[in-house]
């Protein structure tokens, strides 16, 4: 996966959202609590991220969401329960 966020000690930090972040190369005590959303959600393959930036220092993160189901493979898997637990009922 491919980030827009560049980790540097020498630039100062600055975000330049959808094009690029300009983070520092550790987070502090600050990110744990001071995190917020940057942008929308954004989807690549089958992940949806989103990227974090700290108000106070500007340490940011991309950040995995959820991970998107194959409805194909979901499809076949619904199918193969419905007909697995059938009973075998004799016909008279």
């Amino acid at each position: 996966m491919a980030t827009i966020v560049q980790y540097t000690d020498t630039c100062p930090s600055h975000n330049g959202y959808p094009t690029r972040i300009i983070s520092p190369t550790r987070s502090s005590p600050c990110c744990f609590s001071d995190m917020e959303p940057v942008g929308a959600p954004q989807q690549e393959g089958r992940w949806m991220f989103q990227y974090k930036r700290c108000r106070t220092c500007g340490y940011a993160v991309r950040v995995v969401v959820r991970e998107i189901p194959d409805a194909a493979l979901i499809a076949d898997l619904r199918q193969i329960l419905a007909t697995s637990f059938q009973r075998n009922v004799p016909d008279f």
